[in-house]
């Protein structure tokens, strides 16, 4: 099975106003549409954010925000989620089999404790933080090969090696242990018989690539300015040089 999710775990049993979280989120235009299982809201459409509750836990299933928690430093998302749950963990889980894309962060009280993620594509392009207890099996079984890659021999299979985005799903599974009880393969309850609350959202806030080159993009009334400077600069130079 191909396995697809997006999804934030606040590991809380705050009851909170849902329309009001998700627009400190950054979400609006934010309405209120069916509740799906959580098999179906675990990877939801672009403009679609599913909220629920599983074991002492909120769940909120949404495209993009996952991925802005894959960094060292704390992301706006996780920043407002921790001002509305003070001393709480907040993770972030993120499946994509088409690219073996995987990862997962932690954070509690604005402080990143723990971020990995990687992809067939990109390798592993984040890491941070000691291992948790339920990365260490898995840890153990592996090594850093000649050209500084780490890659794993499983004990169902001895005698193959296995590239660090061709385990990363089993990383993502033992840390949903952490939250659900049970790793989210093996959740059928969770799955099939957990429904959350639907609803349809537009977003201002960016992803990451798109924050990312937000940053590097000067502002374009700043070079406006540098323009008219260097124009007003020159007048006066050459009012100066060339007048008789």
């Amino acid at each position: 099975m191909g396995w697809k999710s997006s999804i934030i775990l606040v590991n809380t049993d705050i009851e909170v106003n849902e329309i009001e979280l998700l627009e400190r989120l950054g979400f609006n235009k934010i309405k209120a549409t069916e509740k799906e299982s959580f098999e179906v809201a675990i990877h939801p459409n672009d403009n679609q954010v599913y909220i629920g509750r599983y074991k002492g836990n909120l769940i909120i299933c949404t495209q993009e925000l996952p991925l802005t928690f894959l960094e060292e430093t704390i992301s706006k998302g996780e920043k407002e989620l921790a001002s509305y749950f003070p001393n709480t963990e907040i993770c972030s889980l993120v499946l994509h089999s088409v690219v073996n894309l995987w990862g997962y962060a932690i954070s509690k009280n604005g402080h990143k404790m723990r971020v990995r993620a990687g992809s067939s594509e990109d390798g592993t392009f984040a890491e941070y933080g000691e291992p948790l207890e339920e990365e260490l099996e898995l840890l153990s079984k592996s090594k850093i090969d000649e050209n500084g890659n780490r890659v794993y021999q499983l004990d169902d299979f001895p005698n193959e090696v296995f590239e660090e985005d061709q385990v990363g799903e089993n990383f993502v599974f033992n840390i949903s242990k952490r939250y659900f009880g049970e790793r989210l393969d093996a959740a059928d309850d969770l799955l099939f018989e957990t429904e959350l609350n639907g609803y349809s959202v537009n977003t201002s806030s960016l992803s990451r690539r798109e924050n990312t080159n937000q940053e590097r993009k000067p502002n374009k009334w700043v070079i406006y300015l540098l323009i008219a400077a260097a124009i007003i600069i020159f007048r006066i130079l050459r009012k100066t040089f060339f007048s008789d």
